[in-house]
């Protein structure tokens, strides 16, 4: 059976920022099960850095925070300082399941396969 994903882009304020550092897939490799993610800040020399240790967690958080209206990015590391990637957006896959994907392809081209793994 062909499988059908469905983005939904809920626009609303953004209450706070988080970035996604690291996923772990689920076994078939097609869906983010777990993030290692935290609240970002800009430091004193305008690079990002993290509020506090980030943390490793189940994505149905990512999820809520999306529902709540707090905006979620990719981060990768780049030359030893983090660098913002693409934006985070809910993902509804069949029977209604909640997951996440890439709001909008930008000119890196970056997905959520490309972060680290753990």
């Amino acid at each position: 059976m062909k499988q059908k994903t469905i983005r939904l882009f809920i626009p609303e304020i953004c209450m706070s920022i988080h970035m996604i550092e690291a996923v772990r897939f689920n076994v078939a490799g097609d869906r983010v099960e777990e993030v290692r993610w935290g609240r970002a800040k800009s430091k004193d020399d305008g690079s990002i850095g993290w509020e506090h240790k980030t943390s490793e967690q189940d994505v149905s958080l990512v999820v809520d925070a999306l529902h709540f209206g707090d905006e979620v990015a990719t981060a990768f590391s780049v030359e030893g300082k983090i660098v913002r990637g693409p934006s985070i957006a809910l993902v509804i896959y069949e029977h209604g399941i909640e997951g996440i994907g890439i709001a909008d392809h930008d000119d890196s081209g970056r997905t959520l396969a490309d972060l680290p793994r753990f």
